[in-house]
């Protein structure tokens, strides 16, 4: 089915941003399921288009993104998790913020190029978490190491 309709968000830890690209109409909503549910109740409310036509775009922010990757995945609807890089690049330069409007932009300008995202299986995406945590565990061992030599050193 053609893409007819996009919503930018604005993904953070607590809140995130919505706009709907052809009304411009935006919100706020809580990083919760709770806060989903009533984000796709809004949405339905301020806008003509169904599901199948609309695509949820946003930045790939990591976890506060991936709740919401989740629940889209879990309501069979259809999204893009974008670099951040990818759309400030392609607003050239611009005064002010307003993130999720231009994350809607940038989605109706591409939505005929972009693929809608599919999560890996559970397993996968569990191996990658932990797998990102020991990454992360073992620079900081690094550093560790580095802090007690210089240490040692001065003493």
């Amino acid at each position: 089915m053609e893409i007819k309709e996009t919503i930018g968000i604005d993904v953070s830890k607590l809140p995130f941003d919505v706009t709907i690209h052809s009304t411009q109409a935006y919100s706020r909503f809580e990083n919760d399921q709770k806060g989903f549910k009533i984000m796709l109740k809004w949405v339905k409310k301020n806008t003509d288009f169904t599901s199948q036509e609309t695509l949820y775009v946003f930045e790939h922010t990591g976890l506060y993104s991936f709740k919401l990757s989740t629940f889209f995945t879990e309501e069979k609807l259809q999204f893009v998790m974008v670099s951040g890089l990818e759309i400030k690049r392609s607003m050239g330069i611009v005064r002010g913020k307003d993130d999720s409007k231009a994350i809607a932009r940038y989605g109706y300008r591409l939505r005929d190029e972009l693929e809608p995202t599919t999560l890996p299986s559970e397993k996968l995406r569990s191996l990658k978490i932990l797998l990102s945590l020991r990454e992360t565990k073992v620079r900081q061992r690094a550093g560790d190491k580095a802090t007690l030599k210089g240490i040692q050193k001065s003493l």
